[in-house]
């Protein structure tokens, strides 16, 4: 599997999850932007590709505004010269109980991950179906499946990322069928893994959410959730689209409960 001479714009690739598969789509050969808000996180992700003998370049761009996405594809594509794979990573958490939750903390929540995957993929498609290949593969959660308390908003956002990932995929097929693109839409779903998020959470409930994994052990960014990605990301799942593949070492299967 390579990806050697493509291009790939992973969203709220700064740090986090987002970072792991910034850093296995550049070991696996592709040029990376790394996106995010935090300038001083994203020059830090591109350093350690370049450490690597990897290739990136860092845009700032906040993707629930719709001209800044259209400015990081814009800076891409001059770069680059097209995208190939995107990655709707960016996520973020505004946690409160539904009778407490605020307009603002629904609204943020559901901006970033609906909205920004929406405008990502909506610029992303037009490059894709113009040089007949791409790639875009939606992060959700474990979550997703079985919900979760004080959570409303998030659970809510990436459990739309479901729907949003069968109706990009049954459209971009329509090109596949019409026009002979190899366009492809996919959404995994992560589960408890150990980033800067989950390092704050109550020891409590950090160790019901680990005895919640049947496999065992917690993610690593890079290897377990950046690996499935770039998969998907490669000739070799050319006929794998429309799918929504658990990667959370069997999280679904045991969903945990806070009370």
């Amino acid at each position: 599997m390579s990806l050697k001479g493509r291009t790939a714009v992973v969203t709220g690739s700064a740090r986090g999850i987002g970072r792991g598969i910034a850093l296995k789509l550049a070991e696996e050969g592709a040029s990376v932007v790394v996106n995010g808000t935090t300038p001083d996180a994203i020059d830090e992700t591109v350093r350690m590709i370049k450490e690597e003998n990897g290739t990136a370049i860092g845009v700032t761009a906040d993707i629930t505004i719709k001209t800044e996405v259209e400015r990081m594809m814009e800076e891409t594509v001059n770069t680059f010269g097209t995208v190939d794979i995107l990655v709707n990573n960016a996520g973020t958490h505004k946690d409160a109980m539904m009778v407490n939750m605020t307009e603002e903390q629904w609204d943020n929540v559901i901006d970033v991950m609906l909205k920004g995957s929406f405008f990502c993929t909506q610029i992303a498609a037009k490059h894709m179906r113009k040089n007949k290949f791409g790639r875009v593969i939606t992060i959700s959660s474990e979550g997703a499946w079985y919900g979760n308390i004080g959570m409303v908003n998030y659970i809510t956002a990436k459990a739309g990322q479901f729907g949003f990932t069968l109706t990009a995929a049954r459209e971009f097929a329509m090109w596949s069928r019409k026009e002979g693109c190899d366009i492809t839409c996919n959404c995994i779903t992560p589960g408890y893994n150990d980033t800067r998020i989950t390092q704050a959470v109550p020891e409590k409930i950090d160790k019901m959410f680990r005895d919640s994994i049947v496999m065992g052990r917690i993610a690593d960014s890079k290897e377990d959730i950046g690996g499935v990605v770039a998969f998907l990301s490669s000739e070799e799942a050319s006929y794998i689209t429309g799918a929504i593949i658990p990667a959370g070492g069997g999280e679904h299967l045991s969903a945990p409960y806070i009370s």
